[in-house]
């Protein structure tokens, strides 16, 4: 067998194969006694058909399944022969009996660079006394009782208001589909007033008013994740108050504690709150340090990427991207009017999560990682308890559609994550914000 490789741009290659004509006879005849001894034809028992009979019955299976086998042989031989790293098949054309031609998406080419020693840095994920008590204040408000208040509005009180918003004259409500009409007219809205309910800066500009009043607020609509007819733009909101009331905090107490937790007390149900924050803290810290390792590295390195591979994750990105705004309520007109928006956010994070997943792989190579069985069943159970269900059951739903090998993928990327960020160099800002997770899981 005569094998030819030429390397192509985009991580291509095509391998042309020469087989010899006693080599493309044998497998042919292989082939075909397989099938005369399994060939179930009426008026032959099985097995006694005659070759030309099962040869005629069966030609184009025959011929796809030597072509196949050739294919294999000739694709192992090229990867021994060239150290090829084949991601995928893309192509099989024959030249006649003898001869044919594969073309082949390959994984790109990396150099990878000194990974050990970045420096990163990461926000503060310390629990402070001052972090317990925020936890404990927002017990107490869901406990709280609700009562009338008979004075203006205060920061922090709940309110029922009706509203209606126009923009440039004109009803807000003829501007936005209609499953946004929420945010142009309601009646017996109820809200708390604070800076981050409904719009920002909406609540706290009613401070002050009183039951019954009716004010017009000027409001300036987010820039980004509201629809682009009001985005960034000025909105009058007209407001009526229709009800007061003022949230009754339970005292911080023992009999507090044991309505939160039974046979808890004030300091035993702070150790909770604490232990459970230094808990959920010290995952976030893992993930931010993940991230910003990644991000490190990801920096440093340029490499061509197989645009087979880039355009697959895009479609699957796109996928998940409108199944998520379809979840959220927003209309299919509305998706379709923003597709080519959808398109480059998808294709923009999907060329990312590529290149990240080789560089991971070349790690895992270089350090020799691998999921051992202890791996696999720390992450089952984890999945089973989160899911609230056994691990058999979890084993059992991911042995359809390859879901083990894919777990077993996501381990070692996440073990490859883990020796960056084990060999970094850590610098801890306490006035930066988190950036948002979707690094691999260990």
């Amino acid at each position: 067998m005569k094998i030819t490789v030429e390397k192509l741009p985009d991580c291509t290659a095509q391998v042309r194969v020469e087989v010899p004509e006693a080599t493309v006879k044998s497998t042919h005849d292989a082939i075909l006694a397989g099938y005369a001894r399994q060939a179930a034809i009426p008026g032959f028992r099985k097995g006694k058909v005659p070759r030309d009979v099962v040869k005629k019955r069966f030609r184009e299976e025959i011929e796809r399944e030597v072509a196949d086998r050739l294919a294999n042989e000739a694709l192992s031989a090229a990867v021994k022969q060239e150290n090829l790293r084949v991601i995928s098949v893309s192509g099989f054309k024959p030249e006649n009996a003898t001869t044919f031609t594969l073309s082949l998406v390959l994984a790109p080419e990396i150099a990878l660079p000194e990974y050990k020693g970045l420096n990163i840095r990461v926000p503060s994920f310390e629990v402070t006394d001052e972090k317990v008590n925020a936890v404990l204040d927002r017990q107490r408000e869901s406990l709280a009782t609700l009562s009338d208040a008979d004075r203006p509005v205060q920061l922090g009180d709940y309110l029922t208001i009706d509203y209606t918003a126009n923009f440039g004259g004109q009803p807000l409500a003829e501007l936005l589909p209609e499953s946004e009409h929420f945010l142009a007219a309601n009646s017996g809205y109820l809200i708390k007033a604070t800076e981050g309910s409904f719009l920002p800066g909406f609540a706290p500009r009613l401070e002050g008013m009183k039951k019954g009043e009716t004010k017009e607020v000027t409001l300036t609509m987010p820039a980004e994740g509201i629809n682009e007819a009001v985005a960034g733009k000025e909105v009058v909101y007209k407001v009526t108050v229709q009800e007061i009331k003022e949230a009754l905090l339970p005292e911080l107490n023992d009999e507090f504690a044991a309505r939160v937790m039974p046979e808890q007390t004030v300091e035993s149900l702070r150790e909770l709150i604490r232990r459970h924050l230094e808990s959920e803290s010290a995952q976030r810290d893992v993930e931010q340090k993940r991230i910003a390792a990644m991000v490190a590295l990801r920096e440093k390195m340029d490499f061509t990427l197989p645009e087979t591979v880039v355009r697959n994750a895009t479609q699957e990105r796109a996928q998940q991207l409108v199944r998520m705004n379809m979840e959220r309520g927003v209309p299919q007109e509305v998706i379709v009017e923003n597709e080519e928006d959808i398109l480059k956010a998808a294709g923009d994070q999907a060329r990312v999560d590529v290149k990240d997943e080789f560089i991971l792989l070349e790690i895992v190579a270089r350090e020799k990682l691998e999921a051992t069985r202890e791996d696999m069943v720390r992450r089952v159970s984890a999945i089973a308890a989160n899911a609230r269900t056994t691990p058999q059951k979890v084993v059992k739903a991911l042995q359809k559609d390859g879901g083990l090998d894919n777990l077993r993928h996501s381990i070692i990327l996440a073990k490859a994550l883990d020796v960056l960020v084990a060999h970094a160099n850590v610098e801890v800002d306490k006035t930066m914000e988190p950036v948002p997770t979707g690094a691999p899981q260990g």
